[in-house]
């Protein structure tokens, strides 16, 4: 599902107004059809309901108004209150607040400590309070009586309802702007936008729900934006399994992973590449890991290398040639020691590698050091860093990263020419032709020592079954985050560790290919 800018929906809105003929007043009042019958949902059929809606100045105070005429006309109890005056309004927003008031409807303005009270004591009174404060467009910090509303809301609101955006929430990044509402369900418009999805932000959404208000979906058509995965978007890249297949059929692939106290981490990487359907997965470990990693996964055909101190040393290339030759796809990375030897190791599968590679953990930890090993990849390759190694590869701090997750990962992408997995809460692919993903799946159970090596396996398996770097990328997020949701199901979030996500990644499997 494509995800808009604020700035490109306001163009969309003004193309189906101006150029379709579609009028404005229309669109309100499909946006709040879709409000009111969201509101039903919420309050599970009850009749007559004390609802509580608070109106900003713009059209989604518009969209608030007529929420309240519909809702009032469902028979509830309805409170509405502006914070701006009504004369003061204009357009469709204006209309909506007239025909409300030759209802008979009542609508304060807050402006005072006596109308703060009184709003207060409604929200409390209230079954439902909607949310029509500030629309996506937002771009500002909220301050003053704005922001004492939104603490009212979250202070005494049993039940909050936000209409298009959570109000305080960035509509482009996430950001909150100081102060925003904690909504448990919020109803957007003809396509979700970026901020919505994108953390802090969207932790404040609560359920999010897309309407069809009439706009015609091919006015975004032109509009080059991110998307975020879903399972439709992830099935048609499931690799076939034919009856006659052998294990050749289903790609060989190599991890390069492990040391002495991090034999876990090659464990992991390898489980995941076979449980996502690799059929042979060749372990590279250093000669003294060799028993430990075996009778962890005794399914592995495992590489003795030489050893220094329980990590992988080489002193010529012959030794890494001779692993790839007749390799699918390579990860190198999850469980090294980030040292000299190490350093030695990247840049000979760096000089000789022309297959599809992976390059994780401490692979990129070298790199963030030798930015010339990141110029020198001679085939496809995915990087998976985790927001504090994407610092490190960029020269930023972590919170830079954070604040500003998809245009780095964007730029460094389109840079080094190769696919980024920049991870963590929604989690942002970024492939090296300009195309943007955001995953849909995951949760903070998945915050636990080892998940990366989990997405790294699951990523190789598909690039070894012969998936392009980009869509491996978004197959094997999206999947690993699936697992993930599983596991913490059964396990509870705080209770699930990266071999549970590994254990998963069968039921996520048949979970995506179900139809």
């Amino acid at each position: 599902m494509k995800l808009l800018t604020p700035q490109q929906m306001k163009e969309i809105d003004r193309t189906a107004i101006e150029t379709l003929g579609i009028p404005g007043i229309v669109l309100m009042e499909n946006a709040a059809r879709s409000i009111s019958e969201k509101a039903s949902t919420l309050l599970q059929g009850k009749s007559g309901a004390r609802i509580t809606i608070a109106a900003g100045s713009g059209n989604n105070g518009g969209d608030a108004f007529a929420v309240a005429r519909q809702l009032l006309l469902m028979g509830h109890q309805i409170s509405v209150y502006s914070m701006t005056d009504i004369d003061k309004l204009s357009g469709d927003a204006l209309i909506n607040a007239r025909i409300l008031i030759n209802m008979g409807m009542e609508i304060p303005v807050i402006s005072d400590e006596s109308t703060l009270k009184r709003f207060s004591i409604s929200c409390i009174q209230s079954d439902l309070v909607i949310d029509g404060l500030f629309g996506t467009g937002l771009n500002r910090d909220v301050e003053g009586i704005w922001g004492e509303v939104i603490d009212i809301i979250n202070e005494n609101a049993p039940l909050v309802l936000s209409i298009d955006i959570a109000s305080g929430v960035d509509g482009l990044t996430g950001r909150v702007r100081g102060k925003c509402v904690r909504a448990d369900a919020t109803v957007t418009f003809f396509m979700p936008k970026i901020g919505m999805v994108q953390y802090p932000g969207a932790q404040y959404m609560g359920e999010l729900t897309v309407a069809d208000i009439g706009i015609p979906y091919d006015l975004a058509a032109e509009y080059d934006t991110p998307e975020l995965l879903e399972k439709e978007d992830i099935l048609p890249l499931i690799p076939g399994r034919p009856h006659d297949a052998h294990k050749g059929t289903f790609g060989r692939v190599l991890a390069i992973a492990g040391s002495r106290g991090m034999t876990g981490a090659a464990y992991l990487c390898a489980i995941s590449a076979y449980r996502t359907g690799s059929g042979l997965v060749r372990m590279a470990v250093p000669d003294s890991c060799i028993h430990t990693v075996s009778a962890l996964i005794p399914e592995a055909v495992l590489s003795a290398m030489p050893d220094k101190e329980g990590h992988i040393f080489i002193d010529d290339d012959n030794l890494v040639r001779e692993l790839i030759r007749d390799v699918d796809a390579v990860l190198v990375g999850p469980g090294l020691k980030c040292n000299q030897d190490t350093h030695r190791l990247i840049k000979a599968v760096v000089d000789n590698c022309e297959q599809p590679v992976v390059f994780d953990a401490d692979a990129l930890n070298i790199m963030a050091m030798d930015k010339s090993l990141l110029d020198d990849i001679r085939g496809e390759a995915i990087i998976t860093p985790h927001p504090a190694e994407m610092a490190r590869l960029t020269g930023l701090n972590t919170a830079q990263v954070q604040q500003d997750r998809i245009s780095i990962a964007r730029k460094f992408a389109d840079e080094y020419g190769l696919t980024v997995v920049l991870k963590g809460a929604r989690t942002v692919i970024a492939s090296n032709d300009g195309r943007i993903y955001i995953n849909s799946t995951g949760n903070d159970g998945m915050a636990t020592a080892g998940s990366g090596d989990t997405l790294a396996g699951i990523i190789l398996s598909f690039l070894g079954q012969g998936l392009e770097p980009c869509e491996a990328a978004c197959a094997g997020v999206y999947l690993h985050g699936l697992a993930g949701d599983l596991a913490s199901i059964k396990k509870g979030r705080a209770g699930v560790i990266a071999s549970d996500i590994a254990d998963n990644i069968p039921e996520a499997y048949k979970k995506i290919c179900m139809t």
